[in-house]
């Protein structure tokens, strides 16, 4: 065996920084333990109580769950954010499941803990719809009357597709046995989506980055409470982004395009990828590839037409149009908390009737926002010298956190999720990466500022904003000087030569 074909052997040390292994174990480790038990109790109690005929309440039933709760909740996702940022990339696991026997604690809190919110009752519910042959696509779940109807909150058509659709049904089939079992079934598919797409991100990396990319990725607090513990559907819609971004990067466009379609057909989002896509295989003259991408498409498109989705009502419910006229944790959430502060010192200052007209009319102007970034961001993909795949993912998380940040009025804490899978894979794109870690934050302290609109908007918009100004103008800084040391680099080469 010659040199060039003698393996290379990496000394893997683990993490020096001072909260690297100290702040999991001796800080994250119990507070995780402390949340797990809170939401198990929580959960469990507002299931009974409910189930007795009470009233449904909010997120928290008092002041000391809340911020219990979410105070605990928050400190992980800092503790993770430092931890991030302080650990180098030299920390190398050999093997992925390194890292799971590092994260298999943190995993297996997250399963057992119980739902946050009432969406997984919604998911099963829309099971249980489709297990008895009712369209959740015209039928809202209002209509609908089954063993969980006293926990659901959203009386509306579905707005989750077909894939979804089958993993609640597979899911409420248990209902028969325990409508518990039922949950905790659903969150075992969650969980393990998890761990999949964790693999994914260790299998795109290169050895230098998956490491700690990885591990951060399997141990992230929002998308461990969020997607694992709470069981949101976001983490079917990451797995079709690292299924995309590994198609594009080793080429597959036909792939890639099925790649965003599973992704809508789990949650609406994945739309907006879709023109970015196309337009990218028309600059890379990948004319079979565009060609069989769209016969494919069209083919879908005629599949669900005939079966599931047969109407352009059922097309349109896919739009969550149940939240036309609700803002919360958005620029219009936020304008409207301005006019309820302003009534207070100015009595009569502007009709609730012509509060709804303004508001309206600022989310269509969001949606403008939208639309011309979206022109722009088309018009960088043709005008820029080179455009690889990376900067096409980079494009997509763009296109998408302007969509959630500026445009959207609806905004929930576990919509971040999306960006922090893009980012995980772009590890270079490193505004767009600190604006998506300035999101999770503002996401995760959502909980705790519950009780203040116009505060929870502020933050939830303001952090992910500052953290863009601060990123761009750092990165440019450090660009700058990159340069001059560049140039001395090559006039010593020259001078050497």
């Amino acid at each position: 065996m010659n040199a060039k074909q003698m393996p290379i052997l990496v000394k893997t040390d683990p993490p020096r920084n001072l909260f690297g292994s100290g702040a999991l174990l001796g800080v994250a480790l119990p507070l995780s333990i402390y949340l797990s038990i809170a939401l198990i109790i929580l959960g469990l109690d507002k299931f009974h109580y409910i189930l007795a005929g009470g009233n449904k309440f909010a997120t928290f039933p008092n002041a000391l769950t809340h911020w219990g709760v979410s105070l605990s909740y928050l400190t992980l996702v800092l503790l993770h954010l430092i931890w991030l940022l302080g650990t180098p990339y030299s920390y190398l696991p050999t093997r992925f499941s390194d890292i799971l026997k590092r994260a298999g604690i943190f995993l297996l809190l997250a399963w057992i803990a119980y739902p946050l919110g009432n969406d997984i009752y919604l998911y099963l519910h829309f099971g249980l719809m489709n297990l008895s042959r009712v369209d959740p696509f015209t039928i809202p779940a209002g209509e609908f009357i089954s063993s969980l109807t006293p926990f659901v909150d959203w009386k509306q058509t579905s707005t989750y597709g077909p894939i979804s659709q089958l993993l609640f049904s597979i899911s409420a089939a248990a209902i028969a046995l325990h409508p518990i079992l039922a949950v905790y079934l659903f969150k075992s598919i969650c969980a393990l989506t998890h761990l999949v797409n964790s693999y994914l991100i260790w299998k795109i990396l290169p050895p230098l980055q998956r490491g700690k990319i990885a591990t951060a990725y399997l141990l992230c607090p929002l998308l461990l409470v969020e997607q694992v513990g709470s069981a949101h559907v976001d983490v079917f819609v990451n797995t079709c982004v690292l299924v995309l971004a590994m198609c594009l990067l080793k080429q597959r466009y036909t792939a890639a395009f099925l790649a965003v379609w599973g992704g809508f057909l789990a949650k609406t989002v994945p739309i907006i990828w879709m023109p970015l896509l196309g337009l990218f295989l028309i600059r890379q003259q990948r004319w079979k590839q565009l060609a069989i991408a769209l016969l494919s498409s069209l083919l879908i498109v005629a599949f669900l037409s005939l079966t599931v989705l047969p109407d352009i009502q059922s097309w349109r419910s896919l739009l969550n149009p149940g939240v036309v006229g609700q803002y919360q944790s958005s620029i219009p959430a936020l304008l409207r908390a301005s006019f309820e502060t302003l009534q207070i010192f100015v009595p009569g200052f502007l009709l609730l009737s012509d509060q709804k007209q303004v508001l309206l009319q600022v989310a269509r102007y969001g949606m403008l926002v939208f639309a011309t970034f979206y022109a722009w961001t088309v018009l960088h993909l043709f005008r820029k010298p080179t455009y690889s795949a990376i900067t096409l993912l980079e494009a997509i998380g763009w296109v998408t956190l302007v969509l959630m940040l500026y445009s959207t009025s609806w905004l929930m804490p576990w919509y971040v999720s999306v960006l922090l899978a893009i980012a995980a894979v772009i590890p270079t794109a490193k505004v767009f990466g600190l604006t998506t870690l300035m999101f999770m934050v503002s996401s995760s302290a959502m909980y705790g500022l519950q009780g203040d609109a116009g505060l929870r908007s502020l933050v939830t918009l303001g952090l992910p904003t500052l953290g863009l100004i601060a990123g761009s103008k750092l990165f440019a800084t450090q660009i700058v000087k990159a340069k001059p040391e560049q140039e001395r680099g090559k006039g010593r080469r020259v001078k050497d030569g």
